[in-house]
């Protein structure tokens, strides 16, 4: 009998990791009787998974930055196809990253893919632009998404659409050595520790390293004992070091690669942090965060006007209130972000108010996560994709 063969397409860190997780449940349930292939980034190249296509560029938010990195978009799109098409797949999994995965799908229907084309989290329409959910169903054979309440977009469309659960919550977040941290570097057992977080993309390190490193340098001056630690993926490590060259205050952050993102957690009393999948990570450990983003002008004013809830970090949607203050654009600022914060680092009534309230929220999100079990998302997408190749 033939292994069955799933090609996996990320664009994105996030959507790497996620892909990366889709592999191991995939081989762990065929008992590794599986072909697989992928294009993606470090985390599926840690599964085995080298990928043809480089990615690096594809780290792209907004329509301007789109519209400015169109050709090289294209010519990605073309190559991925391409080597999708040479595979002889039986699937594809397109994993996120609506505007680049919709152009793969596109051009594979007009090759005469044979194989099941599948996308992994659908873009979230139930927040702006609605019309997004027929475009998907008539661009790929299955959705399988991450949110309970996504279903009803697409299944009107006639789009197959599996709930899997969300593998944010897949992993315990309160389990990070803090104390380990602080020996390591001298720092004491009551000094204030804030963790900082930059985002994923080039584009959100440009737009916050200024409102960041002001925010520093006042909460410097009003706490001078004050650390700053931040743990920095290997994508964008360059581009904070670059950052913190043209911004002083950030040369005094200490920067820890990515896998002691736990410990940096475990170790902080509050956080600033972009906007993103990250913060609902903080939300589950407990940390008190304040959420800074900034978009190019452009496409900030049209995301203004389509987008709909009131807030835009997924801790605060879902419970539907602020239990992390936001600051978007202008008033992503050094001070509000300063103000915002200190009372977090200084105040331990109210630091341990605010953690309370996120494990709150988040233990009550992670009950409505599929079936209320954690850790198995990565599983249940596994299941949908064998399901879908009977």
């Amino acid at each position: 009998m033939t292994k069955p063969h799933v090609f996996i397409v990320a664009a994105e860190k996030s959507g790497d990791e996620l892909g990366a997780g889709l592999v191991r449940a995939l081989r762990q349930q065929t008992k590794n009787q599986i072909q697989l292939s992928a294009i993606g980034g470090s985390a599926l190249a840690r599964e085995g998974l080298i990928s043809p296509v480089d990615i690096s560029s594809l780290s792209i938010l907004g329509f301007v930055e789109a519209l400015k990195s169109y050709p090289v978009i294209m010519q990605r799109v073309a190559q991925a196809t391409e080597v999708i098409m040479a595979s002889g797949a039986d699937a594809v999994v397109l994993i996120d990253s609506w505007g680049f995965m919709m152009r793969v799908a596109r051009r594979l229907k007009k090759q005469g893919f044979n194989g099941q084309i599948i996308k992994y989290v659908a873009p979230q329409v139930w927040a702006m632009r609605e019309g997004r959910s027929k475009v998907l169903a008539d661009g790929v054979d299955h959705l399988l998404t991450i949110h309970d309440f996504d279903a009803p977009y697409f299944t009107r469309h006639g789009l197959n659409t599996i709930y899997v659960g969300n593998p944010v919550f897949d992993q315990a977040y309160d389990t990070g050595d803090g104390p380990g941290l602080r020996r390591q570097y001298n720092i004491g057992i009551d000094t204030p520790v804030l963790v900082m977080l930059f985002g994923s993309r080039l584009s959100e390190i440009q737009r916050l390293a200024e409102p960041f490193s002001d925010a520093v340098g006042r909460l410097k001056k009003a706490l001078p004992e004050l650390v700053v630690i931040s743990p920095v993926s290997d994508t964008i490590s360059e581009d904070v070091l670059a950052a913190a060259a043209q911004e002083k205050s950030l040369q005094d952050v200490i920067l820890l690669e990515e896998n002691r993102k736990l410990d940096c957690f475990a170790a902080a009393h509050a956080a600033i942090a972009c906007s993103g999948t990250v913060t609902s990570q903080l939300a589950s450990a407990g940390v008190p965060t304040v959420v800074g983003y900034k978009l190019n002008t452009a496409t900030y004013l049209v995301a203004k006007r389509l987008f709909k809830p009131d807030y835009m970090s997924m801790v605060n949607i879902a419970n539907d209130q602020l239990l992390m203050p936001e600051f978007i654009q202008n008033d992503c600022n050094g001070k509000n972000l300063a103000d915002t914060v200190l009372p977090y680092l200084t105040d331990k009534n109210k630091r341990n108010t605010a953690s309370q309230a996120l494990i709150s929220a988040t233990k009550k999100m992670r009950r409505g996560n599929a079936c209320g079990e954690a850790g198995n998302s990565s599983t249940r997408a596994a299941q949908a994709v064998l399901g879908i190749l009977g």
